[in-house]
C-alpha cells in the first residue's frame, strides 16, 4: 500500500507541474499575441480591405468606360441616321 501511495503522490506532483507549465505557456502565448500579432493582424486586414477597395474602383472604372463607349457608339449611329434622313428628305 505504501508503494502505491508514493506512486500516486508522484503522479499528482507531475500533474501539478504539467498544469503549471501549461499555464505558463498559455500566459506567454497570450502576451506574445497581445504584443506582436495584433498589429500584424490589423495590418493584414487593412491591406486586404485596401486591395479589395482598389479592385472595386478598378471594376467601377471599367464599367463606366464601357458605358461611355456604348453611349458614344449609340449616339454616333443615331447622328448618322438623322443626317441620312435629312439628306434623303432634302435631296431625293
Amino acid at each position: 500500500m505504501d508503494d502505491m501511495e508514493k506512486k500516486q503522490r508522484e503522479l499528482e506532483l507531475k500533474i501539478k507541474e504539467l498544469e503549471a507549465k501549461i499555464e505558463a505557456l498559455r500566459v506567454t502565448n497570450e502576451q506574445q499575441l497581445n504584443q506582436t500579432d495584433i498589429p500584424e493582424i490589423v495590418d493584414s486586414i487593412l491591406s486586404e480591405k485596401e486591395f479589395a477597395l482598389a479592385q472595386e474602383v478598378e471594376n467601377k472604372m471599367q464599367q463606366q468606360q464601357l458605358q461611355l463607349i456604348k453611349w458614344s457608339a449609340g449616339t454616333g449611329i443615331s447622328v448618322i441616321a438623322v443626317v441620312i434622313s435629312i439628306f434623303r428628305i432634302f435631296f431625293m
